[in-house]
């Protein structure tokens, strides 16, 4: 498979990307009944020549009949799902969540064997883990985890010990992003926004939205302070929890879900958002050499995140969890699903297959300077409750 390269995201989507639904369900469903000799299947379910053509590979073990998945929303493309359930003979049930407190909450009022396979952010591994929400992953059932690079394999603060629980999925940054059409003569002329400073900017009063996200939106605050987002200080939480009550008379809205479309659709300029959110409406408005949407990291400082896969502690279809999380660790995969998404990728071997706009884009693969004013977002611990707190007095201002 050759590297695309694109001018435009349309074209993109119409040319390349995950083959549809409607393919998919014209493909042979079984290549064998998955009887058993010894232990050993004598035939392997699922589409042969689909396993082949991706580079998947038939699996040392066998994998339950249905998997329950809770993920963000549109966090791959169509089709994506329809490829492991045609691969591999499982029916894959797809729920969607919009922060990772929603899941976790979730996950705790009922119990987790709802779902075998979630998506959590970094520091909800951490969480979750303590509270043996989540089951440590079997590394001889994932393959494909040799794609991943190095750093984000033993550089997981959220993840530490000797027992794995999650698999590096996609990370990013959180950033400003803006749509220059909603700017005055005055606004351009001082472009770009570098700094938080701009998310409190009375000339945007109305037209901004932050990230429905308590870490995120209070983080966002403390490094517009100079202070670290993972501070465990009272007082400087205190001073974040101020200065964001004093920015909603700005905001239009909290906003976790429609970034591109507040964008693309001018509702909102600019917004506290996620980098793929920004980049995905930047190709849907690029024309001509160029696009309206921009994205930048300030000056402070912000998050660097990375969403991970994770096997619930009670999951009802662990060897099918383990089987896609081996599925979205494959080059052609994860290359497909980073170039939909423009998050960067963990996935080392994927980048063979992803575009060079992405890979050669600094504010997608922030540079060497920028990369260290950012920081994860960290299990705070007792501190926790908090950044709670602060986050309910905010949002009841």
């Amino acid at each position: 498979m050759e590297k695309k390269n694109r001018s435009g995201r349309r074209r993109f989507l119409k040319a390349t990307g995950l083959a549809g639904t409607a393919a998919l369900t014209g493909l042979a469903g079984c290549a064998g009944d998955g009887s058993e000799n010894d232990g050993t299947p004598t035939g392997y379910p699922g589409n042969e020549s689909r396993r082949e053509q991706l580079g998947l590979p038939e699996l040392d073990y066998e994998l339950e009949d249905t998997l329950n998945v809770f993920q963000w929303a549109d966090y791959w493309p169509s089709g994506t799902v329809e490829l492991f359930e045609d691969a591999y003979d499982v029916k894959v049930n797809v729920s969607n969540y919009a922060s990772n407190e929603e899941m976790f909450n979730k996950l705790n009022a009922g119990g987790t064997s709802q779902f075998d396979l979630i998506f959590p952010s970094d520091y909800m591994v951490n969480v979750l883990a303590d509270q043996e929400m989540v089951q440590g992953l079997n590394l001889e059932r994932i393959p494909h985890w040799d794609n991943l690079e190095d750093y984000w394999i033993n550089t997981a603060p959220y993840d530490p010990g000797e027992t794995r629980y999650s698999a590096p999925y996609f990370w990013g940054t959180s950033g400003i992003a803006w749509n220059e059409n909603m700017f005055s003569d005055e606004v351009k002329s001082e472009l770009p926004l570098t700094s938080w400073d701009a998310m409190w900017d009375d000339r945007f009063g109305g037209d901004m939205t932050m990230l429905n996200d308590s870490r995120e939106a209070i983080g966002a605050a403390l490094k517009r302070l100079g202070y670290s987002l993972n501070t465990t200080d009272e007082a400087k939480i205190d001073e974040a929890k101020e200065i964001l009550t004093e920015q909603k008379d700005l905001l239009g809205t909290y906003d976790s879900v429609n970034m591109s479309e507040n964008l693309i659709n001018e509702n909102f300029s600019p917004i506290h958002s996620w980098s793929g959110g920004a980049f995905t409406a930047y190709w849907e408005l690029y024309s001509d050499g160029s696009s309206p949407i921009n994205y930048q990291v300030p000056e402070e400082g912000g998050v660097v995140w990375i969403d991970t896969a994770c096997v619930t502690k009670d999951a009802k279809a662990p060897k099918a969890a383990h089987a896609f999380i081996n599925f979205v660790l494959n080059a052609r995969v994860n290359a497909k699903i980073a170039n939909y998404l423009y998050y960067p990728s963990p996935n080392g071997a994927a980048k063979e297959y992803m575009f060079d706009e992405m890979l050669n884009n600094t504010r997608i693969y922030p540079d060497e300077e920028t990369f260290e004013s950012l920081e994860f977002i960290k299990n705070v611990g007792d501190a926790t409750q908090l950044y709670s707190e602060a986050w309910t007095e905010i949002q009841n201002a």
